[in-house]
């Protein structure tokens, strides 16, 4: 069996401590194979969160793998936004913005959606753009057939039930046709701070688009902090369990 812990949008800067704390105490006597982090590891992409966020993530007996949000590239210096946007990224966290990590049974690869720039206001909707996606695609499909596939993002590929498509990252439709055609069973995202599960009718695979809520934020939007638990058996099929943060203790949601 592998076991995966997906958490995502910790927003360092705007972190609960005990949160925190009570989470790294978690992952820590769980041991997953791989913690997948999905993206707004810091709140404003200041150098001190970004330390903060990967001391976090070192303490962890895990080993780990992020990709950038919206909120890891400095909405302040500008000049650093548009010229090199992931600048404090590389320094602190990963010389990589699209990671990947495998064992015998499950790859897991890193999409950066993140963008510095849209044609309108709110840079914080994502992008997949084709140059990124091809080159997933690639690595893709180097695995082996028998290696369940699963992709890491920030932004959201699908809405939530009766949500509006507003939020959804642009080049959504495309990426789940890909995925599906090359063979992902799961893709991991957060952003919104909500936690869904949702199925992509996409070709014969269908992957599904498992989301978030913060992990560590006090940002909360109408749901408790949580992350994602999912275990690969022999089959491959991923089985997905949600923990939540009900004030004293992490306990297993109703199943998603």
């Amino acid at each position: 069996m592998t076991r995966l812990a997906h958490i995502t949008d910790l927003h360092f800067g705007a972190e609960d401590s005990a949160v925190v704390e009570a989470l790294r105490e978690e992952l820590n006597r769980d041991k997953p194979d791989l913690v997948a982090v999905s993206g707004d590891l810091t709140q404003g992409a200041h150098i001190a969160e970004f330390r903060a966020a990967r001391a976090f993530l070192d303490s962890l007996v895990s080993p780990w793998l992020a990709v950038p949000g919206n909120h890891d590239i400095s909405p302040y210096n500008l000049l650093e936004r548009f010229t090199d946007p992931y600048r404090r990224w590389r320094r602190e966290i990963s010389a990589e913005t699209a990671p990947a990590w495998r064992n015998e049974q499950v790859a897991v690869f890193g999409l950066n959606s993140a963008r510095r720039a849209a044609l309108h206001w709110d840079f914080s909707r994502g992008r997949v753009t084709r140059r990124r996606l091809a080159r997933l695609l690639a690595a893709l499909d180097a695995e082996p057939a028998g290696r369940a596939r699963v992709v890491v993002m920030h932004h959201p590929l699908l809405a939530a039930a009766g949500a509006p498509k507003l939020h959804i990252t642009a080049g959504a439709e495309r990426a789940l046709e890909m995925f599906a055609a090359h063979g992902v069973c799961l893709v991991l995202a957060g952003h919104l701070h909500r936690g869904y599960v949702r199925t992509s009718e996409s070709g014969r695979h269908r992957p599904l688009v498992l989301q978030g809520a913060t992990a560590t934020s006090v940002r909360l939007r109408g749901e408790p902090n949580a992350y994602n638990r999912i275990d690969f058996g022999a089959d491959g099929v991923p089985d997905i369990s949600t923990r939540i943060w009900d004030g004293a203790a992490w306990r297993d949601r109703p199943a998603l």
